[in-house]
């Protein structure tokens, strides 16, 4: 039976293509019959909503207990697009169309109990195919305008097939959507994860607000809602209102903006949000991070990033990583500063221009990711093998080795970048044409030079000290590097206090 809501449509937006906001109301079971809760898993699913929270549903539920309480916040929902050539689940009906505020009823044309796994399985794939086209549309679009560049801007770095290629690799977004395609189509998957997927294929996500529908559902009384419907909105968007609600207001963890513009998004869609979402003052560079340092395949640090709302102890933490990854990505560092001059010799002009023109193009041409990855690389390849202090385990393990800790990670990073600031000019200066691959084999060869003053058997051997992060732990860990720095190796770091754990 099809559902109908009296409503109020309106814009606030200025541009006609905005969705529609749609506000009405609803009892809480109701709307979970047509309105999904999308979550992001590591079982191929690339939503964008946290898990269940069972203590905030708890707390939601015993909160509408109490007979005098009510909510009167709005839940956000956004209504998706329906894909050219499908009939549409969802239908909004103006009762006038003058002006900016409409009178309106939304009809709704979906039963969860009578769509069958095939109805869902071609729901989700409509879904996606039409996310994949309007990318490959965009695609072709942006090609054609490179096309029209003239000839003298073509020779940038950030144009060479190599970081064409790497670029491809690393549309992450579009690899998932392409992969849950196939993964529709194995009967035993799609069984495992119905549940899940039947929120997909509703007509409706739920953007703000499940742990209080979802104590209010447990209710089981017919709990009403204000809502605010997004009519006939992208994906993109809905994202980009999941992030601006919850980054805002609720503090969500910059991990899991993160991983939800890798993995709910394709690349020119995120690109069209990266604006607005600055604007917001969202954390967008860590985007641009993590998709060197763990999305990319060539990092040694692939798929290790702790990117989850609570704290994995099998993922090396996050924000070090990023505070890591950004020591080459701001191009502060004098070694680093000195690649970025050699690199880009083509780029001339007023001083305080070329400065802020070459650091441009390292950043956006992923130059820096490629100086990144060169170094630890060599870094995995010296230690990858080794074995921990813990029984079975190797030193690139992460929770098993007191290698893989991001603090420690990011001290011997620091020490590596020190040295290498400390090379006089001509160590910088290329010798052949290919200067990119030149100076990344000098990353590579400063790092072969420096690793074995930091033995294996030194991160093979358990550390007394176990709290790393800050005070006295912190500064046994910094001394010990250090001495291990300026002995070349030499220093006895058994007897240090990072290993017996005695005061020095």
């Amino acid at each position: 039976m099809k559902k109908q809501y009296k409503a109020t449509a309106y814009r606030q937006s200025k541009s006609i293509t905005s969705p529609w906001i749609v506000s009405f109301v609803a009892p809480a079971e109701e709307l979970l019959e047509w309105v999904g809760i999308p979550r992001r898993t590591e079982k191929g699913l690339v939503g964008f909503q946290r898990l269940d929270d069972e203590v905030r549903v708890g707390r939601a539920k015993e909160f509408f207990t109490n007979p005098d309480n009510q909510s009167p916040t709005a839940l956000i929902l956004g209504i998706h697009e329906t894909p050219t050539g499908k009939e549409s689940k969802v239908k909004l009906d103006f009762l006038s169309t003058e002006g900016n505020i409409r009178p309106c009823v939304l009809e709704v044309d979906f039963n969860p109990e009578t769509i069958s796994d095939i109805e869902i399985k071609e729901r989700i794939k409509d879904q996606i195919k039409y996310r994949l086209e309007k990318e490959r549309e965009l695609n072709i679009n942006s090609e054609e305008e490179e096309e029209d560049i003239e000839e003298d801007t073509t020779n940038d770095e950030d144009e060479t097939p190599e970081n064409q290629i790497r670029g491809g690799e690393l549309e992450l977004g579009r690899s998932l959507l392409n992969d849950l395609l196939i993964k529709l189509d194995d009967d035993s998957w799609f069984k495992a994860n119905k549940e899940a997927l039947l929120d997909y294929a509703k007509p409706a996500t739920l953007i703000d607000g499940q742990h209080r529908i979802k104590g209010a559902e447990l209710n089981e009384r017919g709990i009403p809602f204000t809502v605010c419907a997004l009519f006939n909105c992208p994906w993109p968007e809905q994202v980009f209102q999941f992030t601006i609600v919850n980054y805002t207001q609720n503090g969500i963890p910059d991990q899991f903006i993160t991983a939800n513009a890798a993995l709910s998004l394709t690349k020119n869609e995120l690109g069209n949000l990266n604006t607005r979402l600055s604007q917001a003052q969202v954390k967008v560079i860590e985007y641009d991070l993590m998709r060197v340092v763990n999305f990319d395949p060539r990092s040694p640090f692939y798929q290790l990033i702790d990117l989850s709302a609570k704290k994995n102890a099998d993922r090396i933490g996050y924000k070090t990583m990023v505070k890591m990854s950004k020591q080459w990505w701001s191009g502060k560092n004098f070694g680093v500063v000195q690649i970025i001059d050699n690199l880009y010799p083509d780029i001339t002009g007023k001083k305080s221009d070329v400065k802020t023109k070459k650091i441009k193009r390292w950043q956006e041409s992923g130059d820096w990711g490629d100086f990144f990855i060169a170094f630890w690389d060599e870094v995995h390849n010296f230690y990858k093998s080794e074995k921990s202090h813990i029984s079975g385990a190797k030193l690139w393990e992460v929770g098993k080795s007191n290698l893989m800790i991001a603090v420690v990670l990011s001290v011997l990073q620091d020490t590596y970048l020190t040295n290498l600031s400390d090379q006089d000019e001509e160590f910088f200066t290329p010798k052949s044409t290919d200067t990119k691959a030149e100076l990344i084999q000098k990353i590579r060869d400063r790092a072969k030079r420096i690793l074995p003053w930091f033995e294996p058997e030194f991160f093979g051997k358990e550390w007394k000290v176990k709290s790393l992060n800050t005070g006295i732990g912190k500064q046994y860990l910094e001394s010990c590097f250090d001495a291990l720095k300026k002995s070349k190796g030499k220093f006895v770091y058994a007897n240090s206090s990072l290993v017996t754990g005695k005061t020095e």
